[in-house]
């Protein structure tokens, strides 16, 4: 058994969608899965495995960082997880990615993160996420009623550390948002042979200094309906 996460291997669906809140977790597993059943609360990281239009899912917390949140994508593949789609909420960082917006990454940059740099050393891995579970989500997401956008993001390991300047550099440099451990999981998907996703509920807008930022309980109002187009997505997706 891991040593975090203390779930029995046939409690863990081999789809798996992870969130960083635990609040979230239980919100997403008591408004979405049929017979919600919590496998997991050592150390807060909450865990529920349900049945989603008869297909079996588990939701996961990860934590905040990539240094957490590895540790819970890598105890997951060792319990057979198979395609693992990170959830989360992001700051845009191009005009055209509005609040309320959905980001679908297809890759993820970083800022020369310590805790991937401690798998490769010198060598800097190719974060992308999986084509074909991207394809599943775009095509669930275009008969959704949310704006969404296909691109890359950065996951940063300092949230008090981004300013104005930075995300200037980072939009001219071509990033769509900034979130905080979907680096890692694109990087563990490639090296572990696991499919992996990543969608963003856009929070907050870095260009305005974050001034218009959306509270937990307006963020929560929306995360439900977006999550279900993940779900959905997930039915659809052969693993």
């Amino acid at each position: 058994m891991p040593i975090h996460l203390k779930i029995g291997k046939n409690d863990l669906a081999k789809k798996v969608v992870t969130v960083g809140d635990p609040n979230r977790a239980s919100l997403l597993a008591n408004s979405l899965l049929d017979y919600p059943k919590l496998i997991n609360e050592n150390r807060g990281l909450l865990s529920y495995t349900g049945t989603y239009k008869g297909e079996r899912i588990s939701i996961v917390t990860h934590g905040i960082g990539m240094p957490s949140a590895l540790i819970v994508f890598e105890e997951l593949v060792s319990l057979g997880a198979k395609a693992i789609i990170r959830f989360g909420t992001s700051g845009s960082l191009k005009e055209q990615v509005k609040i309320g917006d959905i980001v679908i990454a297809e890759s993820a940059g970083h800022f020369n993160s310590s805790a991937i740099r401690q798998y490769f050393d010198d060598i800097i891995p190719p974060n992308g996420f999986s084509f074909d579970l991207i394809n599943t989500l775009v095509d669930n997401f275009k008969r959704s009623d949310f704006n969404f956008h296909v691109g890359p993001i950065i996951s940063s390991d300092a949230f008090y550390s981004e300013s104005k300047d930075l995300a200037l550099k980072l939009s001219r440099l071509g990033f769509f948002a900034i979130e905080m451990e979907c680096a890692g999981l694109a990087m563990i998907g490639w090296l572990r042979g696991l499919k992996t996703g990543c969608v963003l509920y856009v929070t907050n807008h870095l260009l305005r200094n974050g001034e218009e930022m959306l509270d937990s309980a307006q963020i929560n109002k929306k995360m439900v309906s977006v999550a279900t187009n993940i779900f959905d997505a997930l039915t659809n997706f052969a693993v």
